[in-house]
């Protein structure tokens, strides 16, 4: 399993700002990853979380995405995932229940993307 890692780039013209995580990210990686992804939220209109190389996480994680998501939707910005979401994420989706297209009351009724909705 590789080591976990929460970066975050800003593009240039400061339209977006894509944060990657990868690795096992759980709790002990919450905060931080609350922190990166607040800061990118607050630098660009666009957010994007490429979690293509997340290997493992659990439900901090998703409590902490779910967050910044609402809090993209309260601000008027956009929060969206790169690219087809990882074996482990939709393994945990499926484990408790969770269904690809369920809409979200806290982003305007959008598909969720953290199930596979929109991206």
């Amino acid at each position: 399993m590789n080591e976990q890692s929460i970066t975050k780039l800003v593009a240039q013209d400061g339209g977006s700002a894509t944060v990657t995580i990868s690795g096992a990210l759980k709790i002990d990686a919450a905060a931080d990853l609350r922190r990166v992804l607040e800061e990118a939220l607050s630098e660009a209109p666009t957010v994007v979380l490429d979690a293509g190389r997340l290997e493992d996480m659990d439900l901090t994680i998703l409590q902490t995405v779910c967050s910044a998501c609402k809090s993209a939707a309260a601000r008027n910005r956009a929060f969206l995932f790169k690219g087809e979401l990882p074996n482990c994420m939709t393994a945990f989706n499926s484990g408790i229940g969770a269904y690809k297209g369920a809409s979200c009351r806290q982003n305007n009724d959008e598909p969720c993307s953290w199930l596979g909705g929109k991206y």
